[in-house]
């Protein structure tokens, strides 16, 4: 298992150390901050364990979560079981179906990550986050 990239609480993540941190992938996580720039962006430290993560929301309700490693990063969300089926109703990867699917109910949803590693798995993440914003609206 690939360990967290910020860990250290007195660092909270910075957008210089962000691109660093992620490289290429970088670009991707600018397209996904700009198309989400009206959401409220929060760095949350858990501990050194977990390390720094940061939470969007919209209008109050939670959209996702992201977790920095070096050279790409996790996208996760909570969702509900209505979110669920319209999810598994488009065309999406076998992967990530499968991912949907074994999601473990917990008392605040589904969750589900997806690791941001290339275009390809940005742009199916992306469509889930656009969909999102349009199911919690």
């Amino acid at each position: 298992m690939e360990q967290r990239y910020f860990v250290v609480k007195a660092e909270m993540p910075r957008d210089p150390a962000i691109k660093v941190a992620l490289a290429k992938t970088y670009p991707l996580y600018a397209t996904l901050d700009e198309y989400t720039d009206d959401c409220v962006k929060e760095w949350k430290y858990y501990n050194r364990r977990y390390g720094w993560s940061l939470k969007v929301t919209r209008r109050k309700k939670p959209l996702y979560w992201i977790i920095v490693f070096s050279g790409y990063f996790q996208l996760g969300f909570s969702m509900t079981e209505g979110e669920r089926e319209e999810f598994l109703a488009m065309d999406i990867r076998d992967s990530t179906r499968h991912a949907i699917e074994d999601a473990e109910k917990f008392p605040e949803g589904l969750p589900v990550q997806f690791a941001v590693k290339d275009q390809a798995s940005f742009d199916e993440v992306f469509t889930f986050v656009k969909r999102l914003i349009d199911l919690r609206a």
